[in-house]
Order: C-alpha cells, then sequence, then structure tokens
C-alpha cells in the first residue's frame, strides 16, 4: 500500500478539511481527494463522510486510523534507521501551545529553528491544556507546549522546560503609595480581568476568589493577553499574567506590579505521545524549546 494515501487520509480526519489538510502536506487539494479515494477503493469501505460542517471519520474510518497511524510510525523508524546520520533535520512539526507562549515566546524558537534547520517546517496554533494534549493524543499534532500551575494528569509523556511566575498586575498610578500586599479577599471585591476559561493559572486565580467567599467584583474572560493588558492599563480592573507577557509595559510604566498573596509559578512542559515516533526534526524542535527557555530564564 502506498503510505502516502494513510498519511492524506490521516490528516483530513485530524482537520475536518480537505483543504487543511492539503496545505499541511504540501499537495494540491485535488491529490488529497484522490489519495482517500483510492484508499476508500482499496480497502473497498468509505472512510469519510463529507457534511456541510466539514469533514468526519465514518465508522470504518475512525478504526482505521490507529492502525495507519502505527504503520506511518513505523515507516518513519524505517527511513531513520537507514538513513541514520546521513541527511538533515527535515519535514514539518505541529505544535500546540497557550496564547501567551505563541505570541512572547515561540515564534523565537521557530525563527532559529528555521535558520539552523532550513528543511524543518513548524505549524503553530494556540490551544488550551486539554486541547493540546486531546491532539497529541489523537496524533493531529507531534508537540504541545502546555503551562499550568499544577502538575497536569494525563497518560502522554511529560518533559520539563523550565518554570514561569505570575505576577498581579494593576494600572500605573504614581500616585500610590507602597501599601501591605492586598489579600485574596481584598482582591475579590475589585473587578478583575482574566483569559477565558481553559487557561491554567486564570482558572486557578478564579478558584483562591471562590474560597474567599467574596463575589463583589465582577470577573471578565478574554481570548486575548493583550485585550487584558490594555484593558487593565485603563483602569478595568487588575490580573494576574506570566512575567514573559508583561515585561514591556511594567518597563514602560503603563502597567504595575500589584502586591498580593503569593502566586505559584507555572511549570512549562512539553507533551509528546509515548509511543509515537519522534522524527529528528521533533527532536530538533524539543532540543531548542529547553535550550531557548534556559536562554531566557538566564
Amino acid at each position: 500500500m502506498d503510505t502516502r494515501l494513510l498519511r492524506s487520509f490521516l490528516a483530513v480526519a485530524r482537520s475536518g478539511s480537505f483543504t487543511s489538510a492539503a496545505g499541511e502536506l504540501g499537495y494540491t487539494q485535488s491529490t488529497v481527494t484522490s489519495h482517500v479515494q483510492k484508499l476508500e477503493q482499496q480497502l473497498r469501505s468509505r472512510l469519510l463522510d463529507r457534511l456541510p460542517g466539514g469533514v468526519v471519520t465514518t465508522e470504518a474510518g475512525a478504526r482505521l486510523v490507529v492502525p495507519a497511524e502505527e504503520v506511518l510510525d513505523a515507516e518513519d523508524r524505517l527511513r531513520a534507521a537507514v538513513s541514520a546520520g546521513d541527511e538533515r533535520p527535515s519535514g514539518t512539526v505541529r505544535v500546540m501551545a497557550p496564547e501567551t507562549l505563541c505570541t512572547y515566546w515561540l515564534p523565537r524558537v521557530i525563527r532559529t529553528v528555521i535558520d539552523e534547520e532550513p528543511d524543518v517546517r513548524i505549524w503553530l496554533a494556540p490551544g488550551s491544556f486539554v486541547d493540546a494534549v486531546d491532539a497529541v493524543r489523537r496524533g493531529a499534532i507531534d508537540v504541545a507546549v502546555v503551562m499550568e500551575p499544577r502538575t497536569p494528569q494525563t497518560d502522554m509523556t511529560l518533559t520539563p522546560i523550565g518554570r514561569q511566575a505570575l505576577v498581579f498586575l494593576d494600572r500605573a498610578d504614581p500616585t500610590a503609595g507602597s501599601g501591605p500586599a492586598a489579600t485574596w479577599a481584598e482582591l475579590a471585591q475589585r473587578d478583575v480581568l482574566l483569559i477565558e476559561e481553559g487557561c491554567g493559572f486564570s482558572d486557578h486565580v478564579t478558584e483562591q476568589l471562590d474560597l474567599t467567599g467574596c463575589s463583589r467584583g465582577r470577573r471578565s474572560r478574554f481570548g486575548s493577553v493583550e485585550a487584558v493588558k490594555r484593558c487593565v492599563g485603563a483602569g478595568l480592573g487588575w490580573t494576574v499574567l506570566p512575567t514573559i507577557a508583561v515585561g514591556s509595559e511594567i518597563d514602560a510604566g503603563t502597567l504595575t506590579v500589584l502586591a498580593g498573596p503569593a502566586l505559584v509559578d507555572c511549570a512549562v512542559q512539553a507533551v509528546t505521545h509515548p509511543r509515537r515516533y519522534r522524527s529528528p526534526a521533533t527532536r530538533v524542535v524539543l532540543d531548542e524549546l529547553r535550550r531557548s527557555w534556559s536562554a531566557t530564564a538566564g
């Protein structure tokens, strides 16, 4: 069997779109369609249903996903064994991470990898911890980078990258003195601006506020760190954000650090599938994630 047919099928099954699959694989849409049709003919079964809302697997297609992944993993291992040390890393590595890391750190990582290994391509998408781990499990992505204040419970492989401090932030107020640190109960009296549900550190802040039993302040959720920072700067409330995302605003004086309760650092970790083959390109990305974070922290 031509394994290109399996790759096209899996790409469509993961993305729910022939167009997205073609972009991921570097094929034309007609080529991906032809691959899936040939595979369906060879297996004598319809594998995908084309619906108005997208493409979904049939029962037969769903049963094919895991065996197809195993075949492609075996092919990748065979190629690696034959070419061991003879070729530069190449191929696409699919990465998912929270919006904060996608915005303020991962572009540097990607630029370094591309400069050093021009045959490696990186596909980056934002996603919560739950979405990212699910995507790794399904094979939709190769590496997830997560940033959580508590140790995640998962059957996937977690590789430590580093730690990220959190900080309370308020609007800049040159008239404010350096009074005592605010308590959670005092903070609960004010409006707070947080990242949307699924963000580990924002969910943790919400839990701490709930424990106070106070609910005078409004709690607003945003899908963008930049939106949170701008609203805090306009005096609409306080927030908690990773230091990696707010250094320039603190230095410029547009936001100020708010003294508050102790905050737990977030663990930054890479998530990979324990049974899936790590290509040389994937290993390059993982190595640069660790190196870059060490350099950033240093």
